[in-house]
């Protein structure tokens, strides 16, 4: 007898004790065909996670329907084959008709935060546009990059050519100047 026979025929006892509801023939069953059936079961849908999650399902299913197992009308290992393959088409048709959204959403740009960051910026440099005028033009125009536009420290000093200790250290004289000017409450209810 080749040891292929033999591994059709323990499978086909252990099918049958799992029938019973004996655990250690499934584990028996588990140890002699998990590594073959994974193997497969990447090829199928080229993605080690899921052939993870699709050998558990065929598991399942192999050990509630042990008892349907003929030894007389194929071998075990194909029986088990059949079922580990049922379940790796199934779950590639579900993923199939299954919409992929995650990248749609990904790639589509969110159109209303745009226009409220806008409208709010827009609102902002209205208010504060009389207020900035009492301020040097370097401070003001780093507090408008800053606080309206909602640049940094570097990219501010990149753009007017200073350095970025310069830039925090007008954004920061200037915010506080302009607090002991603007009523909080009137700012508090623009933002």
């Amino acid at each position: 007898m080749d040891s292929l026979s033999e591994e059709n025929m323990i499978l086909a006892d252990c099918l049958s004790k799992c029938a019973l509801g004996d655990h250690q023939a499934f584990e028996k069953i588990y140890t002699l065909t998990s590594g073959k059936l994974n193997a497969i079961i990447c090829g199928m849908v080229k993605d080690e996670a899921l052939a993870h999650d699709i050998l558990q399902q065929a598991y399942i299913s192999i050990w509630r329907n042990s008892g349907s197992f003929n030894p007389e009308k194929g071998k075990a290992f194909t029986w088990i084959l059949v079922v580990t393959r049922n379940r790796a088409i199934d779950q590639l048709r579900k993923l199939k008709r299954r919409p992929n959204t995650t990248e749609l959403i990904d790639t589509l740009p969110d159109e209303t935060a745009k226009a409220d960051a806008g409208a709010k910026a827009m609102l902002l440099k209205r208010f504060l546009d009389p207020y900035l005028e009492s301020l040097p033009s370097d401070m003001s125009k780093a507090i408008m990059l800053n606080v309206v536009h909602g640049l940094s420290s570097r990219e501010i000093a990149e753009t007017i050519g200073v350095s970025p200790n310069t830039v925090k250290s007008w954004v920061r004289r200037g915010l506080k100047k302009l607090r002991t000017q603007i009523d909080s409450t009137k700012l508090e209810t623009l933002l």
